[in-house]
């Protein structure tokens, strides 16, 4: 049985059979086996003739093998983001960084005399049949996965489950960061009000919520620089199945810079993040509305969010002209309890926006695996109307553009923000407490229901003109219509309608969805 894999860092696909690993074995400190008479190795190679000569390099090439380091393909991936963002807190304890590890090739004959062979072959499988680790002649077991492209890791049982991929996109101080960091915070909490489990699989996740915690009085993290790439974020989903087995999903998440997609030097580095992905979160703040920047008495309005738009749409598509970007799209405003916002919003959607999501109950009480659709229809509904009265062009360009996004607004603090001075007198923006979010986890819930992970409670409110497909030939070249045809006599009489056409070969049919 073989598992295909595709690396979540630089997305090149591969079998099971062909990931390398990260040794266990590491050469700490200086080689022992050289004489002290001698300046190094090339010195001891030239001038000693003792019998002994061949064991000693033979075992200084092995000790040399293992010595840490970069390898020279992940260097490559990094140095396109600066530097490498991965890091592990067991690192401290074993003296060497995990990507300084030697990336073991099990299919490379240099390489092999290190390994263990289980007859001809060098790969362990686990229960599952999966490749999941070596063992190396010396004893260490390394279980350490890498793409044998960028020498990126895996995460224990990655590769096992099919894998969605989710990009929240921050545009222009929207509050990303703290927006990621309260979702990640109360991530397993969100999954089981709609029945789910989410399970972390790497340190990335604890990284993030440790190093961009947000607390009251403390000061707000700041912003991912544009240039840099996070670690991914991942998760197992898990979602109850008949009898006693479960469905298994990995959900993996990107932390990108929505000023990326405006910077010709940077837009290259991050497209795969975006062209792949299954699912986008993008934050808008409210001050790159001009409605409310019309009221406010101290900000300017910021830049408009549609060039960010422009630009993933582009990177989706290909380029391809008249061709809607068809991933699933939450388009959210953050920051909704800002006082300037609340001033523009209609007074139903203020009141609505103050309550949380309730869980969807069966007839016993349990918790049903399903998006509350009847609590955010009316929201959804409301800020499209919104959008589309203060924001005529941005809400234009996503009907023509985009065939499955909803709206979303969110409260990631609940209170002020306000200056506080540190001992050495410093001073930082900091919420004022306490923090109470709202709403914060309805644009990930709509994509687990997107994603198929949940269902619906309801049909969903969505202000996208959806994509339709031709059933005869396929083609997305089709148009509304109306027609109805009677044939037939008396009781044999048959009214048959149709609301679509495709313009490439004519075929008519009636579609539900419209």
């Amino acid at each position: 049985m073989g598992y295909k894999i595709t690396c979540p860092y630089c997305f090149h696909e591969m079998a099971d059979h062909e990931v390398l690993f990260r040794s266990e074995r590491v050469s700490i400190g200086e080689f022992e086996g050289i004489p002290d008479a001698y300046d190094d190795i090339q010195d001891f190679i030239s001038r000693y003739s003792g019998g002994d000569k061949e064991r000693i390099i033979k075992e200084y090439r092995e000790w040399d093998f293992f010595r840490p380091g970069m390898s020279g393909a992940y260097m490559d991936f990094w140095n396109r983001f600066g530097v490498t963002t991965e890091k592990n807190p067991a690192d401290r304890l074993l003296g060497v960084k995990a990507y300084e590890r030697r990336v073991i090739d099990p299919g490379e004959e240099t390489h092999r005399r290190y390994i263990k062979l289980w007859g001809t072959d060098p790969l362990i499988r686990d229960d599952q049949g999966m490749v999941s680790q070596i063992e190396l002649k010396s004893g260490e077991r390394c279980h350490r996965r890498v793409c044998p492209r960028c020498h990126n890791p895996f995460p224990d049982n990655y590769g096992k489950s099919s894998v969605k991929f989710v990009t929240i996109i921050g545009i222009t101080g929207a509050g990303k960061t703290v927006y990621v960091s309260q979702l990640l915070k109360s991530m397993r909490d969100y999954c089981a009000r709609v029945g789910l489990s989410a399970i972390v699989t790497s340190p990335s996740v604890v990284n993030f919520i440790t190093d961009n915690s947000v607390r009251a009085k403390s000061p707000l993290p700041g912003s991912t620089p544009a240039q840099s790439f996070q670690q991914p974020l991942f998760y197992e989903i898990i979602k109850g199945g008949a009898g006693s087995s479960n469905a298994t999903e990995t959900f993996v998440l990107y932390d990108v810079a929505g000023e990326v997609f405006t910077d010709q030097n940077l837009i290259s580095r991050f497209a795969p993040f975006v062209e792949n992905t299954d699912g986008v979160i993008a934050l808008i703040d409210p001050f790159q509305f001009q409605a409310v920047s019309e009221v406010s008495e101290t900000r300017d309005r910021l830049s408009d969010p549609e060039a960010v738009f422009d630009a993933i749409h582009y990177r989706i598509t290909r380029g391809v002209q008249n061709k809607k970007c068809a991933i699933p799209f939450a388009v959210c405003m953050s920051k909704a309890d800002m006082e300037d916002f609340q001033k523009v919003m209609p007074a139903e959607l203020r009141m609505l926006l103050r309550d949380n999501i309730p869980p969807v109950l069966g007839p016993e009480g349990e918790i049903l695996p399903v998006f509350n659709a009847s609590s955010y229809n009316p929201i959804g509904m409301l800020l499209d109307r919104f959008i589309s009265s203060t924001e005529f062009s941005l809400s234009i360009l996503l009907k023509n553009n985009y065939s499955a996004y909803s709206y979303f607004a969110f409260t990631a603090l609940g209170c002020d923000v306000e200056e506080y001075e540190n001992a050495q007198g410093e001073r930082y923006p900091a919420p004022k407490g306490p923090i109470i979010t709202c709403r914060l986890q309805e644009p990930m819930l709509w994509l687990f229901n997107r994603l198929g992970y949940i269902g619906v409670n309801e049909r969903l409110y969505s202000p996208a003109v959806p994509i339709v497909y031709c059933p005869a030939c396929g083609s997305d070249e089709t148009e509304g219509m109306e027609k109805t045809e009677t044939s037939g006599v008396l009781m044999f009489k048959k009214t048959i309608r149709y609301n679509r056409r495709c313009r490439r070969c004519q075929q008519e049919w009636w579609n539900e969805n419209i």
